[in-house]
């Protein structure tokens, strides 16, 4: 198992009566598994999954990540985390970025070059020396991702990776993922709100509302029963009265 989440708790206290309470009773996945976390805004998809991080502490719980407890250092070496929101210095290029990002993973600056080259092929970069300040919204969250998949790990957490990105280049970058999947066994979690990017990659899909998941299913049980990964989001979150199974 490549992450097991059990009795997470985590309160935020907002002022007057107002609170957000996450609640995770059970969340797993397997190893070189393709997982989506779904929900409105706010339902506490990134909080959740900073606490898996240990970005965030949770009030209670226990968290097994990559083998080890989730607080561990030796428990995150083989993760990658892309943020929905995140910076980068401004004035540097992609290449400078990536190279002083890489430094982290204690990789030699041969090894970050043939992983940029690499990334770069893939994802259609041709404009690695420009500077971060430039980029257009896909640009960067396309440098984004390079960053992310950088490193050779075990488990990548994307948070709204595809964010900007036009179709080509969500394809070239999905195509990608499912290679290196394949070759290597890696693990991915993701949120997004594009439904339509979940029928065509994830084997098991949660659904969270109000800081708490309201019902899980793999992606034929989801085809035999709703059709398509929107059809069972709407089902849960339009409808007063869910199918339930």
């Amino acid at each position: 198992m490549i992450l097991q989440a059990d009795n997470i708790s985590k309160t935020f206290k907002k002022s007057g009566s107002n609170s957000f309470h996450l609640n995770i009773d059970h969340l797993e996945i397997k190893e070189g598994s393709f997982t989506a976390i779904l929900g409105p805004n706010g339902s506490g998809k990134s909080t959740f999954l900073k606490i898996i991080l240990d970005l965030l502490f949770a009030d209670s719980g226990n968290i097994t990540l990559t083998g080890s407890n989730h607080k561990q250092k030796k428990a995150r070496a083989k993760v990658s985390y892309l943020p929905e929101n995140y910076s980068f210095p401004e004035n540097f290029t992609i290449k400078e970025m990536l190279h002083a990002f890489a430094d982290l993973k204690e990789s030699t600056p041969e090894q970050i070059n043939r992983k940029i080259s690499e990334l770069a092929n893939a994802f259609n970069v041709n404009y690695l020396n420009k500077k971060m300040k430039n980029l257009s919204k896909g640009m960067r969250q396309t440098a984004g991702l390079m960053h992310t998949f950088l490193a050779d790990d075990q488990f990548y957490i994307l948070d709204e990776p595809f964010n900007g990105l036009d179709a080509v280049q969500k394809k070239a970058i999905m195509d990608y993922i499912f290679r290196i999947q394949k070759e290597r066994n890696i693990s991915i979690l993701i949120t997004t709100h594009i439904l339509s990017d979940i029928d065509k990659t994830c084997d098991t899909l949660y659904l969270i509302n109000d800081g708490r998941i309201i019902n899980s299913a793999t992606k034929g049980e989801i085809q035999n029963q709703f059709g398509s990964v929107e059809d069972y989001y709407l089902n849960y979150f339009e409808t007063k009265d869910p199918i339930t199974s």
